[in-house]
């Protein structure tokens, strides 16, 4: 956003945006003295006026990564494609992705236009997909497209590596070929210009609203805290953040999910069996309970796996559970070199030495201190002791995490929506146990066919290079004057035909 602590928010968040509340009625054309008219006009109900904070001048997210300007793009372009809440892939301007090895081709739908009439073209498709390769925002999510091209309406794209989930990563904005450039490009979505301090319906949108605000103002903001304090205040009425903000005027919160996973990074220490064998990683996984850990925050489900359980390739396909399994504790902890000592309580070696897992956590993180303490009192239960070590500086953690200075670390990685786990592998998340290529050579069968997600998520079960442990949420926060949010991770406007202001 417009400053250093706006950006970090919107690191995290992606989006923030504002209400209004007391935005101004249109006026009643009539005389002050018609009776009639002033009847007519106190049976028509007043419009829903929706004030969003907004970049001003700045409505192309290929220009900028403003947070405020992507909100604005969710209303002003459509997409070829979009996430429901429960992470369903929905085709908008795509009328069908077929990925095929190298190969990725999109037919778009019919009949599509602009505000202005101008048919939409897989040109405008292909100049909008290069458009952001090349941005700040959108660049690294696409450094697998090579080529693309266009013919009529059909576009073709070549990768460098297979991605059998790659329409996931085509919830992008599509504008003119020609205005990629432009700070104000026609609208191709729900809503398009009325001025520059408002957004009207489209009536030309593939996709027309149905109900929701009639008029969507547009207010410039200096920062995230002032739409934040906006709420108390009551001059903001609906905002998305990273965490829920607490404030007495909020009347709800609504959370959608994210593909953001807290996860145990795992360093294989020759001497702590626990963390440097299969099985021991395993049974630490194993004895855990996700769902307890889960239920611990106000929106959060279990990492059943390295992928989210809610896509269609996998579910009913992963090993792990939701609840803690102990019928092969003993057996394990036995196979490992540790038996179970009734005068203290806990596994310990022949020489007494206790079975233990040191878990080094981010302080600066109550949502991570909250995990580690979870794990430190559900595996210190069964015999294991667990001791947290700290770091209250974040630039003091990573370089512990960097150069191994740990056996378990407690971390989380925002992945991007096609489930690439290459952060795990050689990213910003690889300080931990490297995978074998045994791992490496089902995770490229599963890149190159969705039907093999099951089958990796066995070898990865099998091998627990990291320990999955949630899927976390992202919240709206909104005062009496919302409701009917509904939210998903490719559009804070998800649903606008529940959406009600009340002005």
């Amino acid at each position: 956003m417009v400053s250093k602590h706006t950006l970090l928010r919107a690191a995290a968040a992606a989006l923030s945006l504002a209400l209004l509340a007391g935005c101004a009625r249109p006026a009643v054309i009539a005389p002050a003295s018609s009776e009639t008219a002033d009847s007519q006009a106190a049976a028509q109900p007043a419009p829903q006026v929706l004030a969003i904070a907004a970049n001003a001048g700045q409505f192309n997210p290929y220009l900028t990564p403003n947070s405020l300007t992507v909100q604005c793009a969710d209303l002003l372009f459509e997409k070829l494609v979009r996430l429901s809440p429960a992470m369903d892939l929905e085709f908008r301007l795509a009328q069908s992705i077929e990925s095929s090895g190298l190969t990725v081709t999109i037919l778009l739908q019919s009949g599509c236009t602009f505000a202005d009439g101008t048919p939409l073209t897989g040109e405008d498709v292909a100049a909008s997909l290069t458009a952001a390769k090349n941005s700040a925002l959108y660049g690294a999510r696409l450094t697998n497209m090579t080529e693309i091209a266009a013919e009529g309406n059909r576009v073709t794209i070549t990768l460098a590596e297979p991605d059998s989930l790659f329409a996931y990563l085509l919830d992008l904005p599509i504008l003119k070929a020609g205005e990629v450039a432009s700070p104000q490009p026609t609208a191709s979505g729900r809503y398009t210009y009325d001025g520059a301090d408002a957004l009207v319906p489209n009536p030309r949108a593939p996709f027309p609203v149905e109900g929701g605000p009639e008029r969507v103002q547009l207010t410039d903001v200096a920062n995230y805290d002032e739409i934040v304090s906006g709420l108390a205040l009551g001059t903001v009425n609906f905002y998305q953040a990273e965490a829920s903000t607490s404030s007495t005027v909020a009347s709800n919160e609504n959370y959608f999910r994210t593909n953001i996973l807290m996860f145990l990074g795992v360093n294989a220490r020759a001497d702590n069996p626990l963390c440097s064998t299969a099985g021991g990683r395993a049974l630490l996984s194993q004895i855990l309970s996700r769902r307890e850990l889960a239920d611990q925050y106000i929106s959060a489900t279990p990492a059943t796996g390295a992928l989210n359980s809610l896509y269609d390739c996998i579910q009913g396909s992963q090993p792990i559970g939701t609840e803690a399994d102990l019928s092969q504790l003993e057996t394990v902890m036995a196979q490992l070199g540790y038996a179970w000592n009734d005068q203290t309580g806990r596994y310990e070696t022949p020489e007494g030495e206790p079975a233990a897992v040191e878990v080094l956590v981010y302080t600066g993180s109550a949502d991570k201190v909250y995990a580690a303490t979870q794990l430190q009192k559900e595996w210190s239960e069964l015999g294991i002791q667990v001791t947290l070590t700290t770091a209250e500086d974040f630039n003091v953690y990573l370089e512990q995490i960097q150069r191994q200075q740990f056996e378990l670390y407690i971390g989380e990685l925002k992945l991007y929506n096609n489930m690439d786990l290459m952060p795990f592998w050689t990213g910003n998340a690889r300080y931990g146990l490297a995978p074998s290529q045994t791992l490496l050579d089902a995770y490229a069968l599963f890149r190159a066919d969705a039907s093999q997600a099951g089958a990796f998520e066995e070898v990865f079960a099998a091998e627990m290079p990291y320990i999955p442990l949630l899927w976390r949420s992202s919240v709206t926060v909104a005062n009496r004057s919302v409701s009917g949010v509904v939210s998903s991770v490719s559009d804070l406007f998800y649903s606008l035909e529940q959406f009600t202001v009340k002005n």
